[in-house]
């Protein structure tokens, strides 16, 4: 479970959004009940407070604690369930030109130099 990256795009719900696609996360949120919003609201706050888990689970008490939990383990496989599949790449891969090497000084190493 990523909690990190959980937060991030928590977070994205806080700015104003773009007039694009709906965000998963956005998606999955909306599912849940306010209770279990209010839980991750709390564990976050405390988590970007800089607490540790162990203290978190302290203040927030094991059933609440445990409870987040499964509520950040449910949105995470909500998000990979809508996670859009890539396409399979087919054919051969582009052929990118030539990096050239600079010394410190930021001229050009002459074996790079073409003739």
């Amino acid at each position: 479970m990523n909690l990190t990256g959980m937060e991030r795009r928590v977070s994205v719900l806080e700015r104003p959004q773009n007039m694009g696609g709906i965000d998963p996360l956005i998606l999955v949120m909306e599912t849940l009940t306010d209770t279990e919003l209010g839980l991750l609201d709390e564990y976050f706050s405390l988590l970007k407070a800089g607490f540790a888990q162990a203290e978190i689970s302290e203040m927030m008490g094991i059933e609440s604690y445990q409870q987040t939990l499964a509520i950040a383990d449910k949105i995470e496989e909500e998000l990979r369930v809508r996670q859009p599949m890539r396409p399979e790449r087919r054919g051969k891969p582009l052929k990118m030109p030539k990096e050239h090497r600079y010394d410190e000084s930021g001229l050009g190493v002459p074996g790079d130099a073409e003739a």
